[in-house]
């Protein structure tokens, strides 16, 4: 796993960080006390962490909350976060079915994170700037969907992610971790999950 503070001076959507803070649901207040922690968002009156949606938050700041997620309540949380931030992220265009889904994926991911104040995807030369790893894909002789994702986020959260695309598509299927390749759980740079559906 690359250490957090590689990441300094890159930044999240607020989108991906409302998608943690939902996963928690009736647990909000974990949510709140861990973002606040890391000093994401502002505490409203109420003592919830206030979340704006079109704001960016330091990348790093944003990783060590998913640790501190993870010691609270363990990789379902992880999970659900995922699932969560497919619900608020904003679609490329194109994405229409699950082919499309996975096309676009690396793009999306890209674009939901900036790097010295700018997107790291650009919509116009489909360029993509380096530095948070990435999504890759390919179909099996199968049929299913051979996903390998190298990127600092828990393998939780990103089975999560995956499964979270499925529903939105309101396709029904499976997200398998592949243990017949490395783990990022287990100290490796990625992980690698088959998509049926």
């Amino acid at each position: 796993m690359i250490p957090f503070h590689e990441f300094k001076g890159i930044e999240v959507s607020g989108r991906n960080v409302l998608g943690l803070v939902q996963a928690f649901g009736q647990f909000k207040s974990i949510a709140s006390q861990i973002l606040l922690a890391e000093g994401i968002g502002q505490k409203g009156p109420d003592g919830m962490v206030v979340v704006e949606p079109e704001s960016w938050y330091p990348f790093d700041a944003f990783l060590r909350a998913f640790a501190r997620a993870s010691q609270h309540m363990g990789d379902s949380v992880l999970h659900q976060i995922g699932v969560s931030v497919m619900k608020n992220v904003e679609w490329l265009p194109s994405v229409k079915d699950i082919k499309t889904m996975m096309e676009g994926m690396d793009a999306g991911y890209h674009l939901h994170h900036r790097k010295n104040g700018r997107p790291m995807f650009d919509s116009t030369t489909g360029r993509i700037k380096e530095g948070i790893g990435h999504y890759r894909w390919k179909t099996r002789p199968d049929g299913a969907v051979e996903v390998e994702s190298d990127n600092p986020y828990p393998c939780a959260f990103d089975k999560g992610m995956l499964f979270g695309g499925l529903r939105r598509l309101h396709a029904v299927g499976s997200i398998i971790h592949d243990d017949s390749h490395p783990c990022r759980k287990k100290g490796h740079s990625s992980c690698v999950y088959v998509v049926k559906a």
